[in-house]
């Protein structure tokens, strides 16, 4: 049949030879879109992906992963695909003109908050290449050159999209949309969804640069009165050489003589790039022997004024952009895909009601507002033109960068803030409704990603983990589960698998969810009387790791752990 490729997520349907019929169509085949098919993959939904291009990227526009990012391509059985290609950045240094002002290690900061501290520099194009590849040796291979031409309604009430295929015309009625097309989202476009927000009023530039001389292994970012760079390193050309991802502002005057006259376009790109290499040199003593891509672009930091407008839900670029500062935008997409597909998977599967829909704005979209606002922040101290602003740049920053530099690693804001740059420290309310009250504090476990423990003391193998001995292992099971946290918390554990036991159930079928060991005992403690070796019969997985006060899971704390990773209840055993 024309169309989609045949896959677990697409069968033809019967009354209509040109319509496809699936539970969950992803809109859109960059990194947020793959993402959100690897794990629809991975959870066992019916879905398909579709994009209008041939193939993956080809440029590399966005590059750095944060550590919350590997943990999730960690459940997907993929951490090591990406870390084998990634360059792991484990410093940055703020600079002023040609001078670094100190350094952070981001390595040093994260160890014993994650697994994967630093930042791991990896190309959009390579994150959409293991993903794309990832689909098609699971049996879900990408349908390319399918592009988006309508969004209707069947009579049923649900999605009906318009494609054109290479074989013509292509309708696909789903359960659900995900639409992840990009910044100019034809998507976002039909619903009539308001893109909020702002467009700065100067132009970048970025370019991949090879044999670059004057910048460390880190992270590097520099200022002066007028200018700033952004640099990102890339490993080792052919010849040995540094290449880096470089980054800066183009000024009116950059642009008036670089666009001048009757030149060719590429002739523009050409001038454009002796200009930003001439500012490179002169004001940061950055050089490069050459450039393997260069272009330009105006940064926007927009919204989505919904997330969800009935069956159809934006995420990444569809539903927010901003501006390369913090390297956050890429790691908020395959976040959101995350987020969306396990709470999809719980509604398919009849563990929830449509309202636990309802959570995928209320938790995702303040995570983007809250980034649009600091990278907004940030761009504009590091942009603006104004003479305090410059003073500042260049009088006030060199004097009280350095100590605050020496300050900040030592104390307990250098963790918070590797945290939010890390994407370690997001919050979502778990309590009832979607939105947390006004007044009501965030806690310190619930509704935050599992606190991180190494050596966890699981005894023996943890089921489909990965081996690295951490208390995160057992997410790589991806579905709802228990931990018990020292042998005290072992009669809670049992008591909160069994409250929320329907967790496990997939009522499309009537059956539990494939059987796993339910209890692994920590080293010295016994199982719970009745439990059996694989503790409660048909319900959810129990874990059991020894005590970690310093992750704030001491002896006697049971928690209720979501596919995504993050923690929906505590139980704390009295003392």
């Amino acid at each position: 049949m024309p169309g989609p490729p045949p896959a677990p997520g697409a069968t033809p349907s019967a009354r209509a030879p040109r319509v496809v019929s699936t539970d969950v169509l992803v809109v859109g085949a960059g990194p947020t879109g793959l993402m959100a098919g690897a794990w629809c993959a991975r959870l066992g939904l019916r879905a398909v992906v579709v994009d209008a291009k041939a193939g993956p990227t080809r440029e590399s526009r966005a590059l750095g992963l944060q550590s919350r990012s590997l943990e999730v391509y960690r459940q997907l059985g993929l951490a090591e695909a990406v870390e084998r290609e990634a360059v792991l950045a484990r410093n940055v240094s703020p600079g002023v003109g040609r001078h670094r002002l100190g350094t952070v290690h981001l390595d040093r900061i994260g160890h014993g908050l994650t697994p994967f501290p630093g930042l791991h520099v990896l190309e959009q194009s390579a994150n959409e290449r293991i993903l794309a590849e990832h689909l098609a040796a699971v049996g879900r291979p990408v349908a390319w050159r399918h592009a988006f031409r309508s969004l209707g309604t069947t009579p049923e009430g649900r999605p009906a999209v318009g494609l054109d295929s290479p074989t013509g015309p292509v309708t696909v009625r789903a359960r659900y949309v995900i639409a992840a097309d990009g910044a100019s989202s034809p998507v976002r476009h039909a619903l009539g969804t308001p893109f909020e927000g702002s467009t700065s009023p100067y132009e970048f530039y970025v370019l991949d640069a090879t044999g670059v001389e004057g910048l460390g292994d880190g992270i590097e970012i520099r200022f002066s009165g007028e200018h700033f760079m952004l640099a990102f390193p890339m490993g080792r050309d052919e010849r040995g050489g540094r290449r880096s991802r470089l980054l800066g502002i183009l000024r009116a005057e950059d642009l008036a003589g670089a666009e001048g006259g009757e030149a060719a376009p590429d002739d523009g790109a050409v001038r454009l790039e002796a200009r930003a290499r001439a500012a490179l040199a002169e004001r940061f003593s950055v050089t490069y022997a050459g450039v393997s891509w260069f272009s330009r672009y105006r940064v926007h930091h927009r919204v989505a004024a919904a997330f969800r407008t009935g069956a159809v839900f934006l995420a990444g670029d569809a539903a927010h952009i901003h501006s390369p500062v913090g390297a956050q935008g890429m790691n908020t997409g395959l976040q959101d895909a995350q987020d969306l597909v396990c709470a999809l998977a719980d509604v398919l599967a009849g563990r929830a009601d449509e309202s636990r829909l309802e959570r995928y704005e209320a938790e995702r979209r303040p995570v983007a507002l809250t980034l649009v606002r600091s990278t907004d922040r940030v761009f504009a101290a590091v942009t603006s033109l104004r003479p305090f602003a410059r003073v500042v740049r260049s009088a006030v920053v060199p004097v009280v960068l350095p100590v605050v530099l020496r300050l900040v690693p030592r104390s307990p804001a250098g963790g918070r803030l590797f945290g939010y740059l890390s994407q370690t420290r997001i919050h979502y309310w778990m309590g009832p409704g979607p939105r947390r009250p006004p007044g009501q504090p965030r806690g310190r476990v619930v509704g935050r990603r599992l606190p991180w423990v190494p050596d966890a003391g699981h005894e023996g193998p943890v089921p489909g983990g990965d081996g690295r001995g951490d208390n995160h292992e057992a997410l790589c099971l991806p579905r709802w589960q228990v931990h018990a946290y020292g042998p005290a918390a072992l009669p809670l554990a049992l008591a909160l698998a069994e409250e929320h036991r329907d967790l496990a159930v997939d009522h499309r079928t009537g059956s539990r969810r494939p059987a796993v060991p339910a209890l692994a005992v920590a080293a010295g403690a016994g199982p719970e009387p009745g439990a059996g070796p694989d503790g409660p019969a048909s319900g959810l997985p129990v874990f059991a790791f020894r005590a970690a006060p310093e992750a704030r899971l001491p002896d006697g704390t049971a928690v209720l752990v979501r596919p995504d990773g993050f923690v929906a209840e505590l139980r704390l055993s009295p003392r």
